[in-house]
Order: C-alpha cells, then sequence, then structure tokens
C-alpha cells in the first residue's frame, strides 16, 4: 500500500486487517519518539500499543485535510505520554539495554557520558520543550507539524525549540577545570 489515505480508506470500509500496514509503517518512528520522552522500554511498548489502538479505534475522526495521519498519531502519542508522565514519579534509573560493544574503552566511556549528560539534561526540559525538541530534531518534523502535535502555534513551537536548545547547550557545555 503505497500511501496512508489509501489504507485508512481500507480500514473504514471494513478491511481491519489493513490497519497492519499502518503499524509496520509507524511503530519504528513512534517507538523513536516514545523512547525519547519516556525513561522505560516496557512504558514505552504499553503507549505505543495504546496508541495505536487508539489510532484504530479512532480512525474515523481521522481529518487529512488537517494533518499527516504521522502528525496526528504523533499526537495521540503525546498526550498518552503526558497521562502516564502525570500519573507517575520519574523513574531514578532507567534500564540499560544489553549489547555487545564494539568502541574502545576511552571512546565508549566518553560517548556514554554524553549520552547520560543528554539524557539528563533532555529529562530536566518542561514537557513542552523536550516534546518540541524530540519532534523537531530527532523525528524532523517541520514546524506546522509540531505546532500541530502541540496545539500551539508556530511561533510557540520557536520560542519552545529555541529556549530547549539553549538549556540543553547549557548543560552540555565542558565545565572549565578548577585552576
Amino acid at each position: 500500500m503505497r500511501d496512508d489515505a489509501e489504507v485508512i480508506w481500507r480500514v473504514l470500509t471494513g478491511e481491519a486487517s489493513v490497519f497492519r500496514a499502518l503499524v509496520q509503517r509507524y511503530e519504528r518512528p513512534l517507538f523513536c519518539f516514545l523512547r525519547n520522552l519516556l525513561d522505560n522500554v516496557a512504558d514505552c511498548e504499553d503507549v505505543a500499543q495504546d496508541v495505536f489502538l487508539a489510532a484504530y479505534c479512532n480512525l474515523g475522526s481521522y481529518r487529512p485535510e488537517s494533518a499527516r495521519f504521522s502528525t496526528w498519531l504523533f499526537t495521540i502519542a503525546r498526550n498518552k505520554c503526558l497521562n502516564l508522565l502525570q500519573k507517575r514519579r520519574p523513574a531514578l534509573l532507567a534500564e540499560m539495554p544489553e549489547q555487545i560493544d564494539k568502541r574502545s574503552p576511552n571512546a565508549a566511556l566518553e560517548q556514554d557520558d554524553f549520552f547520560r549528560q543528554l539524557d539528563a539534561a533532555l529529562a530536566a526540559l518542561p514537557f513542552e520543550q523536550k516534546t518540541a525538541f524530540v519532534l523537531a530534531e530527532i523525528q524532523d518534523l517541520s514546524l506546522e507539524e509540531i505546532a500541530q502535535v502541540e496545539g500551539v502555534g508556530v511561533g510557540t513551537v520557536k520560542s519552545r525549540l529555541s529556549r530547549a536548545k539553549e538549556k540543553l547547550r547549557a548543560q552540555l557545555q565542558p565545565k572549565a577545570e578548577p585552576a
């Protein structure tokens, strides 16, 4: 199936199994988005499942003239994340996936340290700035699409992005060694 509109039309006309094409098309970008907003992989998996279920159940309310399907899906995901985060306190330690590391020990330490600092800096951002940053820099959405997901104007998105980048820059700048 080449485009989302065809798949959606087929699902709405009774071919429910065709929805699988949308899941396969968007599961990776959606999971990447969720992984950047939530600390726990299990939470990401649960929210992703909830997002696709909500999208399927509400597919009749999707309006292609208002937004691309991916934008609509990310909006659902953002709202589900916000609901989850409001219900729970953030976990102190996130689970780290086990992987085989082929980097040199020094390179691995430097990169791991940088990513820990980046994760901590992202976690310290207000939710609105964090989602705007992730949608822009990781999901590569346009300012207009982010504005749709966030339910705000483009100017507000620009402001949130600017503040997020400023805070991240300040957090990630190398600290001067004491003399």
